[in-house]
């Protein structure tokens, strides 16, 4: 039996997963060979268990029965497995399982999305980190200058404040203002999570300068010293060639841009900004990497 083939269309469906807006439990497994099927599976329930005892679970039981139900129902892996990624939310009623080519350290995360750091890694030996962020969304990569894995779309729409206005009209409701501050914790938190699972290098952001001060000041110190640019530039909807393009011309530089040489004094990037974004793995045409994996598009 062939090797488990993951390829971008994976990270993909995985981060498309129908959730209906409940927490998502993901829990990554590593996996022993030389065993009968019986004994794997037991070894991977108690394994999950283990995991998950680390976490708050709260309300998630239900997730957690599911993904057991999933490993007992789970046919013989294919030869070369060498972890297993899996996913459950909205009670169970949305679940996957990926086997993996490559391992991965056990781990349980419980977050409003599917947590797809670990994938990233595997497919991108490079631990430096971009963040593209605007006022109400962030994309997180992993990767090099010339490769890099999308592993979290966030939309923090929700992050808002009471502000001051008239609330005394029937029917009328109290105005609100935007709470970058929040947005800005929410995706640091993501980043510091990425980074203590395997250290980043160093870590580029790409957002208006507007939002500068509240991004330093959520960000953990860990992360704050490998803050080497500030790029003023509004890429959150640009297509996936442009973003790697102007985080590998960031890394040609050599500058330390944080941020008085910040990239926000080069010319912006030439020509529109494509809306399209599904390609997840960032390349440039002329590089060529190296895949430790079979790489398939689906």
């Amino acid at each position: 039996m062939a090797p488990p083939a993951v390829g971008t269309g994976t990270l993909r469906r995985l981060s498309e997963l129908h959730t209906g807006r409940h927490p998502v439990l993901s829990v990554y497994l590593g996996l022993e060979g030389g065993r009968s099927l019986e004994a794997a599976v037991e070894v991977r329930e108690r394994e999950l268990d283990g995991v998950i005892a680390g976490i708050e679970q709260g309300t998630m039981q239900a997730e957690v029965g599911r993904l057991h139900e999933v490993l007992r129902c789970m046919p013989p892996l294919a030869h070369g497995t060498r972890s297993l990624a899996l996913f459950s939310s909205a009670q169970g009623a949305t679940v996957a399982a990926v086997p993996l080519p490559s391992p991965i350290e056990p781990l349980a995360v419980i977050d409003t999305l599917p947590w797809l750091e670990p994938l990233a890694g595997i497919f991108t030996p490079g631990d430096h980190a971009v963040a593209v962020i605007d006022r109400h969304a962030g994309r997180l990569f992993r990767g090099a200058p010339r490769m890099l894995v999308e592993y979290a779309t966030v939309c923090d729409r929700h992050h808002h404040r009471p502000a001051l206005g008239d609330c005394t009209q029937l029917r009328g409701s109290c105005p609100t203002q935007e709470d970058p501050a929040e947005h800005a914790r929410r995706l640091a938190e993501l980043l510091l999570r990425a980074h203590r699972r395997r250290a980043f290098e160093e870590l580029a952001v790409v957002a208006p300068s507007g939002l500068w001060p509240a991004i330093e000041a959520a960000l953990h110190r860990d992360l704050r010293s490998r803050l080497t640019a500030l790029v003023d530039l509004e890429l959150i909807d640009a297509s996936v060639q442009e973003i790697a393009h102007a985080f590998s011309r960031h890394a040609r530089s050599g500058r330390a841009a944080h941020p008085a040489c910040s990239s926000s004094t080069r010319p912006p990037l030439a020509g529109a900004i494509s809306t399209a974004r599904h390609a997840t793995i960032l390349a440039l045409p002329e590089s060529t990497p190296e895949h430790a994996l079979t790489a398939a598009a689906g």
